[in-house]
């Protein structure tokens, strides 16, 4: 790629553009690379992945010229990634506080030593010099504690990245978008915006977190029995609100899931929860604690198996099972593509003859922190940019904030997507080249190669089946083939039918196919995999994988 004029900045994102979630941008000067969030996503298939996490070759490659990371806040998809890139290249991470508690949790949950690390804790309204940039964290409210958004000046100008953000009149925290400063930033001259379009298909604006708190308030003091708020337990702003409901409400607060117990852990830790020591029961303790007297904060809105909410949903939760009469509240949005799966979590819990309460039937009960489109709007008003890139969303968030933009008088306005390149110099923004990018799929910390996610994927579609043989040394068999599937075929199904693909494969084996008299394992695998896949799918319409064991005495 060639070398940049010293006034020209390209922008390479490498997630988050053209999808929800894995967000991470390389902004590339002359001198040097700086690197806004680290995120990673989620899987929407059960393949044994935890999260997928952006390819970092591009960075890797280049990993001399990182000057750092700058996190914008500390929710998964901004911070989840930082692991795998620090494991390729030895940088420096910059974050507001909050942000940094939990990476630390990540790093140190994959085994690095943090003391070994070079990780610097950012606050509003300061400058830090990074490598070829000034970056400026400026203070935006959003669903989780300390989120900023960056100013960035470049040799290209000033760049203002919005990160995840909103306008909420009355935060929880009391932590107030600074309006007045992104204004000012607006008033110097903005080169580039790039926005966060989560959202830009919902009308008007998100709404105030103070209005959930009044809303959970209500239905948490006309419960008769347990009150369970299902919750994304990185809202601290909501669980300032939830302590202060159960305390008006004589409620001792039960925290289940390890989401929940870790926020709520580092939250109090910064002093930014002020729970008294006597609210919390231990999960052990709270089938003792009358029904009317308990509220249950859980993690795993959207229905994953594992979680504290399905668990619950299936009577499977070691410490609590719900009875008749018990209140539980969705206080969360279903992401998209888990639809299926908090559907049957809610049927589960009614089969139950608990009382579901959600966005469905209570739409108070959740905002989002995703700015809306007479938000979105407002940042554009405020900063009055020259050029526009719509950033956080799939293509068509992309293309519709871009739309927005452009009927709201924005002239130069471009949608990149993962891998583009786009070039800031002193004319239109302009795209000039495509890098490599792609997702690595990890489990527990390692990293699943594609190979191994295509034959999970070929396993799932047509099962397995597997066969032994035992032969001599010119391929005939000893002993008739041993054969056992996976599923291929019902468990009921008659044996004689395993009978009849292991004599399939026997009489393959002896129609003598080989054109050596000493046959190698591996024609002899090839001439049984074809009879048992042939065999396999005359009787069930599948070809499945077939593994063959050779055995020779």
């Amino acid at each position: 790629m060639s070398t940049l004029p010293s006034s020209a900045l390209r922008l390479v994102p490498l997630g988050g553009l053209g999808e929800i979630g894995m967000n991470c941008l390389a902004v590339e000067a002359d001198d040097g690379i700086v690197v806004v969030d680290c995120g990673v996503t989620f899987p929407q298939t059960d393949l044994g992945i935890d999260v997928f996490h952006p390819d970092f070759s591009y960075l890797e490659e280049r990993r001399s010229r990182i000057a750092g990371v700058v996190i914008t806040h500390g929710h998964e998809d901004h911070i989840g990634g930082l692991p795998y890139l620090l494991r390729c290249a030895d940088v420096p991470v910059w974050a507001p506080a909050h942000a940094m508690n939990l990476a630390k949790e990540r790093l140190v949950e994959r085994g690095f030593e943090l003391r070994q690390l070079k990780l610097n804790t950012i606050v509003p309204r300061t400058r830090y010099k990074i490598g070829p940039l000034s970056v400026e964290p400026v203070r935006v409210t959003h669903s989780i504690l300390e989120a900023c958004a960056l100013i960035l000046r470049t040799p290209a100008g000033t760049i203002v990245h919005t990160g995840d953000f909103k306008f909420d009149p009355t935060p929880p925290d009391g932590e107030h978008m600074d309006v007045e400063r992104l204004k000012q930033v607006g008033d110097e001259g903005v080169r580039l915006l790039l926005s966060d379009s989560t959202n830009i298909d919902a009308p008007a604006s998100s709404g105030s977190e103070k209005l959930v708190g009044e809303a959970i308030d209500k239905l948490v003091q006309d419960a008769p029995a347990r009150v369970i708020v299902g919750l994304f337990s990185s809202n601290v702003q909501r669980l300032i609100m939830l302590g202060e409901i159960a305390q008006r409400h004589r409620r001792r607060i039960c925290l289940l899931g390890r989401s929940a117990n870790t926020h709520v852990r580092i939250a109090t830790q910064m002093e930014r929860l002020g729970w008294p020591s006597d609210l919390l029961v231990p999960s052990e303790s709270v089938q003792a604690v009358p029904r009317s007297s308990l509220l249950v904060l859980a993690s795993g809105t959207q229905a994953e198996p594992v979680a504290a909410m399905w668990r619950m949903a299936t009577r499977s939760h070691p410490a609590l099972a719900l009875d008749p009469g018990d209140r539980v509240i969705l206080s969360s949005r279903i992401i998209p593509g888990n639809d299926p799966a908090v559907l049957r979590m809610i049927g589960h819990l009614l089969r139950q003859g608990v009382e579901v309460r959600s966005r469905i039937t209570d739409p108070e009960v959740h905002v989002s922190g995703h700015a809306h489109r007479d938000e979105q709007r407002r940042m554009l008003e405020l900063v009055r940019p020259q050029s526009f890139v719509p950033v956080h969303g799939t293509l068509h968030h992309l293309h519709r904030h871009a739309q927005f933009a452009r009927s709201l008088g924005q002239p130069d306005v471009l949608v990149a997507e993962n891998g583009d390149v786009v070039e800031v110099g002193a004319g239109p923004l302009r795209k000039i080249d495509e890098v490599a990018v792609g997702k690595v799929a990890t489990y527990d910390g390692e990293e699943i190669s594609d190979d191994v996610l295509r034959e999970r994927e070929s396993l799932g579609r047509t099962g397995i089946a597997v066969v032994t043989l035992v032969v001599d040394v010119r391929g005939q068999l000893l002993s008739p083939p041993l054969l056992s599937t996976r599923g291929v075929l019902d468990a009921g199904e008659d044996k004689d039918l395993m009978r009849g693909a292991a004599l399939e494969i026997a009489q393959a084996l002896s129609g003598r196919p080989f054109a050596s008299e000493r046959p190698t394992d591996e024609q002899i695998i090839e001439v049984a995999q074809r009879a048992v896949r042939r065999n396999l799918d005359g009787i069930s319409g599948r070809r499945p994988v077939a593994v063959v064991h050779v055995v020779r005495p």
